[in-house]
């Protein structure tokens, strides 16, 4: 057996499969050739067994004979691909049944075997059929895996900044709750709260080259040490460098200072030139900021930054995330609980 062939049987040892057969001859070889092949192997005698079979235990491919008493094979396709779209069905057909073959193409059933069947290429038509799909599985499996290390780069980076300047530390996750809260008040898609979760979370990362001497100055900065603490966007945006993010994560870290009216920094954005995630952080960002103690300041409450987010509803922060941030902080005021 050439190195091909070996790959194919070791794959179809791995495979579950429902085989749907009314003549019990036929059921009887086939059956035999397929369980000595593959790791599990059901058999059922007709398309309203077959179906049953399916809904008790899905399986990762489907063959099936076509003229079958009680219900055909094409009738159990069909509400099997409505069920589980991605499962493989191969159906076993005559040529001469040729209006039942378009039947087929039309239901999305994925590869045919011709009678009389030749065991080989039944063995063919199976690989190829659930190749792609434990194919696209591992694609999918690589994503997450690449997904879960750039999660874990953002992690390193909190706790990078929760050794230097736990008041930061404390803020941005605070930040990270709420933001995120808000975005799901939004009806934002989960793969969209994940980013923002993770903006929120570094989006004062840059603060890591601001001087701890300024970071914890009890009082009121000067306005150079002002000018200084401002860098922070833009030197975080420049700490992730060249990270390929699957969410706008530099953009949310460079501009959650900017404001609808083209006040705020680092570059005088205005309007629609913000991201819907930067926006949300903004808000987020101020709310907590505004409630929390710093070591320049008390907090002035929560109370107050509601009210700061009202006065500036609409001018200088998107007045449909203010609205989801009251609504969260309504139901949630201990999402901004400190330890």
């Amino acid at each position: 057996m050439d190195e091909a062939r070996r790959g194919h049987a070791d794959f179809l040892r791995t495979l579950s499969v429902l085989y749907v057969e009314d003549d019990a001859e036929v059921r009887g070889q086939l059956a035999r050739f397929l369980e000595r092949r593959v790791k599990r192997l059901v058999v059922a005698d007709n398309g309203r067994l077959g179906l049953d079979a399916f809904r008790a235990d899905h399986h990762d491919i489907v063959i099936t004979d076509i003229k079958m008493p009680e219900m055909d094979g094409l009738q159990m396709a069909a509400h099997i691909k409505a069920a589980s779209r991605d499962v493989p069905i191969i159906v076993i057909t005559a040529y001469s049944d040729r209006d039942y073959l378009i039947r087929a193409i039309e239901l999305g059933v994925n590869r045919y075997v011709t009678k009389p069947i030749d065991p080989d290429a039944l063995v063919e038509a199976i690989y190829r059929a659930v190749e792609v799909r434990f194919q696209q599985e591992e694609i999918d499996r690589a994503n997450r895996r690449v997904r879960d290390t750039l999660e874990q780069t953002v992690m390193a980076m909190a706790r990078a900044i929760e050794l230097r300047d736990p008041y930061t530390d404390g803020h941005q996750k605070r930040v990270a709750l709420l933001a995120a809260a808000i975005a799901e008040d939004m009806g934002l898609a989960l793969e969209s709260i994940d980013g923002i979760r993770l903006g929120a979370l570094i989006h004062d990362v840059g603060k890591i080259q601001v001087p701890t001497e300024i970071l914890s100055k009890p009082g009121r900065l000067r306005d150079e040490e002002r000018s200084i603490v401002r860098l922070h966007a833009k030197a975080g945006e420049e700490l992730l460098g060249d990270i390929d993010f699957p969410w706008p994560i530099g953009q949310m870290v460079l501009h959650h200072h900017e404001r609808l009216d083209g006040s705020g920094y680092p570059d005088g954005l205005k309007g629609n030139e913000l991201t819907l995630e930067t926006k949300i952080i903004a808000v987020a960002d101020v709310v907590e900021a505004m409630s929390s103690h710093r070591p320049y300041r008390a907090a002035l409450g929560l109370e107050a930054a509601i009210a700061e987010l009202r006065q500036g509803s609409g001018h200088l922060y998107d007045s449909r995330v203010v609205d989801s941030c009251l609504r969260v902080l309504e139901r949630q005021p201990e999402l901004l609980k400190q330890p």
